[in-house]
């Protein structure tokens, strides 16, 4: 049975600590492959301004070009309207059936899935994944891991390195004129430039 990682998220811009955190789970977990899912209007983030699907979804391409672990979809920017977590699980799971869906979520998303729609049906479909960003919340993880088990979730927390890397910081920096090198690929910092994103 394959294990196939599930890693969505705005990715306004994909950055590092972003890859680092998938790969490093990825690893942990022996998964086969991670999607990569750039999403198309986050629920919690619809009033927020995003950059283009095309410019998000190429920059996900670029930065996961030529390591095999990670596989990019477009499963969620074609999809009209609204895209819960849920729709893109249940997808997936008709489209790879008999696999184990493991969902790749940063500590902050995992401390409300609960409060996702879909979360009884979510549960059902995949492992919720995550790590922690830094040793001051590993405590209240820790409890939520177990709320979320005593609620009938598989899960894993995965001890691995996290780079505090932030999209906002990034957007921050390009509009300041302020280096982003370190933070995102060359392919993908060429491609901001070339495009002229965030500024």
């Amino acid at each position: 049975m394959k294990k196939i990682g599930i890693f969505g998220g705005t990715f306004n811009p994909i950055h590092n600590g972003h890859l680092n955190m998938a790969e490093n789970i990825g690893i942990n977990l022996n998964l086969d492959f991670i999607l990569v899912i750039p999403a198309s209007v986050p629920p919690h983030k619809a009033w927020f301004n995003i950059t283009d699907d095309k410019h998000r979804y190429e920059m996900c391409r670029l930065a996961c070009e030529g390591n095999p672990l990670f596989k990019v979809s477009d499963i969620e920017l074609k999809r009209e309207g609204r895209s819960y977590t849920i729709d893109t699980l249940n997808e997936i799971s008709s489209n790879y059936k008999d696999s184990g869906l493991y969902l790749i979520m940063g500590s902050d998303s995992f401390m409300s899935v609960n409060r996702w729609v879909g979360f009884k049906e979510i549960i059902k479909l995949t492992t919720l994944c995550t790590t922690s960003r830094d040793i001051s919340e590993s405590e209240h993880l820790y409890k939520m891991n177990k709320m979320l088990q005593d609620m009938g979730a598989n899960t894993k927390i995965c001890e691995t390195p996290i780079l505090p890397i932030s999209s906002t910081v990034i957007r921050k920096n390009i509009y300041n004129g302020l280096e982003i090198n370190s933070m995102v690929s060359e392919k993908v910092a060429n491609y901001i430039k070339r495009n002229k994103l965030f500024i």
